[in-house]
């Protein structure tokens, strides 16, 4: 049994000793310890919630991993940790092997992960489990326990369930341990964080860019109505009625609505008759005016 939570507990005496160690990290981070079967030798909980959780946890020890490993999930969800999600996503259930661990089987981990996904299934908890061996190591700070980007990359497509994301090509810092990976996915540009050391999903960020609404004026509802202008009421005067009266451009003393183009007689009677509808001009006409001679 553990002496004090947090503490690794001692080692079964027929025991051969630790072959490895498996983390298990959802929000709770619990080191495993197996022995060459394959078989709980100790667990550690790294954080307070798992040093929580080990204070009422016993009868591990000697037993498969893969058996350990389902009911550690299993109280992790009735603690609630699954209910809290990241960016909207359930949490990823993490299965990291540590680095120069032996394996008891050459399907150890995947046996790990099927014990994981039929407790998920059962509590209908949402989330998948992701596993990272030797490989997923980083060249450089791998002593430290780091995971390498394409590692983070992998734990983030599957908490999001897209394997389609644009990954922004960045110097990732390791400085405090964690990778902080952007990536383009439907046409939104978003940074999250991901531990190194754990695999966790710690912080997510999203630039949103939305360019339909232009409907700017008091009445904005998102749509922009361009079809509404009525360009055929020019009505503008006193009677306006919506109808532009072209027709209508007697605006004399006896306006009647009927502009007459025909009557150009507008002088007096002592003009005369200019006769252009008959074909004579009486231009030769002498009476009071005299004799033009246009004709002579």
């Amino acid at each position: 049994l553990p002496e004090t939570p947090g503490t690794s507990a001692p080692l079964l005496e027929e025991s051969g000793g630790v072959a490895g160690t498996v983390l298990l990290s959802v929000n709770p981070e619990i080191e495993m310890d197996y022995d060459d079967l394959g078989n709980v030798v100790a667990l550690t909980g790294r954080n307070q919630e798992a040093q929580t959780l080990l204070a009422s946890y016993t009868g591990y020890e000697g037993r498969p991993c893969t058996q350990v490993v389902g009911e550690l999930v299993d109280e992790i969800n009735a603690l609630g940790y699954f209910d809290a999600t990241v960016g909207g996503h359930e949490k990823n259930i993490i299965l990291k092997l540590e680095r120069g661990s032996v394996y008891p089987n050459d399907q150890f981990l995947n046996e790990l992960a099927e014990a994981v996904r039929l407790v998920v299934e059962t509590d209908q908890i949402g989330s998948q489990a992701v596993t990272l061996d030797q490989d997923d190591y980083d060249d450089a700070y791998g002593d430290k326990g780091y995971i390498n980007a394409s590692a983070a990359q992998s734990i983030l497509s599957t908490q999001l369930g897209r394997d389609d994301l644009q990954f922004v090509e960045k110097e990732y810092d390791l400085d405090d341990g964690e990778y902080e990976v952007e990536f383009v996915l439907d046409g939104v540009e978003y940074e999250y964080e991901v531990n190194a050391y754990t695999g966790k999903v710690t912080e997510m960020d999203a630039e949103f860019q939305d360019y339909d609404d232009t409907d700017y004026g008091p009445g904005g509802d998102g749509i922009t109505d361009y079809g509404i202008t009525d360009y055929d009421d020019t009505d503008y005067g006193p009677n306006a009625d919506g109808i532009t009266d072209y027709d209508d451009t007697d605006y004399g003393p006896n306006a009647d609505g009927i502009t007459d183009y025909g009557n150009t007689n507008y002088g007096s009677s002592n003009y005369g008759d200019t006769n252009y509808d008959d074909g004579g001009s009486d231009y030769d006409w002498e009476a009071d005016h005299g004799d033009s001679g246009y004709d002579d």
